[in-house]
């Protein structure tokens, strides 16, 4: 019987768990969206400055294939895509206010933007990869007859290299990172949530 009492103990205390204080979530949930927000504005600043750098590429250097002038543009491409989608993730962070009306509303909210940022990160990041790879394919193409053989194996070797540690080491570190955020955020607003349902 004791040993009923004792596991009857354990149950309540772990049901009736300390109320949560809703302004430490708010300012948990605002630095979060702070760091992602900053996170993004930092990879668009990156990448209009490899936008920057193509399109003076492009416009300054006379090459003798065509290979490379839409080599060129398909990285551009890339580039712009992905500001595009940085930008369009800004947006969405920034007209996220229904945490402030209801805890429920957000958590949706999250559930959402964390499965398109999956999404981004996972099919798209995949047909992302094989353009800009073509892109940088095409503009070898003109350092094939400019440049002696070893120094363009090592060249093509090294960029292939780059693309396998970013697709299959970097990638998942970034992935699993943004999702320990998301997880986090979405712990604590259901938390939240569920402590309002019972003082309703």
């Amino acid at each position: 019987m004791k040993d009923f009492d004792s596991l009857v103990g354990i149950w309540n205390e772990q049901k009736t768990s300390p109320n949560i204080n809703y302004k430490e979530v708010i300012n948990h949930y605002k630095t979060n969206r702070s760091k992602l927000s900053f996170k993004f504005l930092l990879e668009i600043l990156a990448m209009l400055i490899a936008f920057s750098v193509v399109s003076y590429i492009f416009f300054t250097i006379e090459f003798e294939f065509w290979t490379s002038y839409v080599g060129l543009i398909l990285v551009n491409i890339c580039c712009i895509y992905f500001i595009a989608m940085q930008i369009i993730n800004l947006k969405n962070i920034a007209n996220s206010n229904t945490l402030f009306d209801k805890p429920q509303d957000h958590i949706q909210f999250i559930k959402e933007f964390k499965k398109s940022r999956y999404i981004q990160h996972t099919r798209n990041y995949k047909v992302y990869t094989f353009v800009l790879g073509l892109g940088l394919s095409l503009y070898f193409v003109e350092f094939f007859y400019r440049l002696n053989l070893a120094v363009m194996i090592t060249v093509v070797a090294a960029t292939i290299a780059w693309f396998v540690i970013c697709y299959l080491y970097l990638m998942k570190i970034y992935i699993k990172k943004e999702e320990k955020r998301f997880n986090d955020m979405l712990t604590d607003l259901e938390r939240l949530n569920e402590q309002f349902s019972d003082e309703v």
